[in-house]
């Protein structure tokens, strides 16, 4: 793959002089990865225009010194994949360089981003990146993310993106879109002294040949759902889209989790479209309101806020290893999206915290790793092993031993003392199947030789 040298939103130069006996200066922090996704309405009806976001600390690099100064870099690849699938693949670095290593700010962030178009289907975005001088200093981030194409027969709001500042911007920069440039704020994260900016765009505004004024509500819930902010600005419907632009001070905020939603209201103030995000604030000064530490029922998960009846259903199918006989009969009862947004959400409030990001991830690799002949990886054997205990620690693969059928054995050995699982391919051209097991729970053959073995 191509290596693309790109300018990065944080990049600072001091000044000074240079140490002059050091050669190269370690990391000093570990090298981690965040990444955001935000999706806008493509190029045609067909495609959606997505923009990933990533950042990493400064100090998870390592410098070397020359003639420039002192000299760091990332060095990132980035893949997507649909089903088994290998749709696009780019690989660049993120240069910083230091000039004076005195005063090297604390907590800097190098931030940047990468835009793709993609048809509508489920993908799986992986970012992988490393220390351009220290590959042991390395960090992945993996995420599905579905792309549905935008409607075209009514008003509807793409992702909302959360941004550190946005200014009038030039034209061929790295972060410029719509006469702007929008710095990413990757994960959402605001501190006390910040405004929380955050850009959006909405289409089809004069479908239908409307011509009436409509109004922009935004509004702010705090953990527990509790409206903290709520205001209403009219607007004229002059072309058939219009970039949403606003921000609010987080230092009016406790510390916590909020939902910022963004929704297009008619004359008489219903509803038409709407689009939601979670940020978080760090106030030391107001602290954390109690409140925010509460279970309660209150909204639906942020994460479901935008889902339709037939994105639920998807994401509950994605769970049938998690879910007991009973939910999945109370699920199959339900009608209509709010019901099941609340069903989705008990259900996993029921649940450890981090648990659905993990078990999704989880359903995020297999789908992408273990897809067969047009069966979502989720429900094969391997994926729902991978689903259920996560990655194994050791895996034997043989594909083409004298007389015997493919096989792999994945090997635990932080369950019941340590558990193997076997797998093997009945039929040529076929998926691997679990044949057996030394969990406890799990189907069990100590003769599974004879069914590997050629015929």
């Amino acid at each position: 793959m191509r290596i693309l040298w790109i300018p990065v939103a944080a990049v600072l130069l001091f000044g000074g002089t240079l140490p002059g006996l050091a050669q190269t200066i370690p990391a000093t922090e570990p090298f981690r990865l965040t990444v955001d996704v935000a999706r806008f309405r493509g190029g045609d009806d067909n495609h959606v225009h997505v923009e990933l976001y990533y950042a990493f600390p400064r100090r998870g690099l390592t410098f070397r010194q020359d003639s420039a100064g002192f000299v760091g870099a990332g060095d990132l690849t980035f893949t997507v994949r649909k089903g088994d699938s290998l749709v696009y693949g780019d690989r660049w670095l993120v240069p910083h360089v230091l000039r004076d290593t005195a005063n090297a700010t604390p907590g800097l962030m190098l931030v940047g981003n990468s835009q793709l178009q993609l048809e509508g289907g489920d993908y799986i975005f992986k970012l992988l990146g490393r220390d351009r001088h220290n590959a042991a200093h390395a960090d992945s981030v993996t995420l599905r993310v579905p792309i549905k194409p935008f409607v075209t027969d009514k008003p509807t709001i793409s992702d909302i993106e959360f941004a550190t500042t946005i200014r009038q911007g030039t034209k061929g920069g790295a972060f410029y879109k719509n006469t702007l440039d929008v710095v990413p704020n990757v994960g959402g994260v605001f501190v006390e002294n910040q405004n929380c900016y955050f850009y959006s765009e909405a289409y089809n505004l004069t479908v239908g040949n409307e011509t009436v004024d409509y109004y922009l509500r935004t509004n702010v819930h705090d953990a527990v759902g509790k409206e903290i902010m709520s205001r209403e600005k009219p607007k004229k419907r002059l072309s058939e889209s219009s970039v949403i632009v606003d921000n609010f001070p987080a230092a009016t905020l406790r510390t916590g989790t909020y939902t910022l939603v963004l929704s297009l209201l008619d004359t008489s103030k219903k509803v038409i479209t709407s689009s939601a995000r979670k940020f978080f604030v760090y106030n030391k000064t107001l602290g954390v309101d109690s409140s925010l530490l509460a279970s309660a029922a209150g909204l639906p998960m942020a994460e479901y806020m935008s889902m339709d009846s037939v994105e639920l259903d998807r994401e509950f199918k994605w769970a049938k290893w998690e879910a007991l006989d009973l939910e999945k009969s109370q699920f199959e009862q339900l009608t209509g999206a709010e019901t099941k947004r609340k069903f989705m959400t008990d259900f996993w409030r029921h649940r450890p915290p981090g648990r659905r990001e993990e078990y999704l991830a989880r359903v995020a690799y297999a789908n992408g790793n273990f897809n067969m002949m047009g069966r979502e990886g989720y429900r094969t054997d391997r994926g729902r092993v991978y689903i259920v205990y996560g990655p194994p620690e050791d895996v034997e693969r043989h594909p083409n031993e004298t007389d015997m059928k493919p096989y792999e054995i994945w090997y635990y050995t932080n369950i019941q003392g340590g558990v193997q699982f076997v797998y093997v391919q009945r039929n040529s051209g076929g998926d691997l199947e679990l044949v057996h097991s030394t969990h406890r729970n799990e189907l069990h053959d100590e003769n599974w030789q004879r069914i590997a073995r050629s015929q």
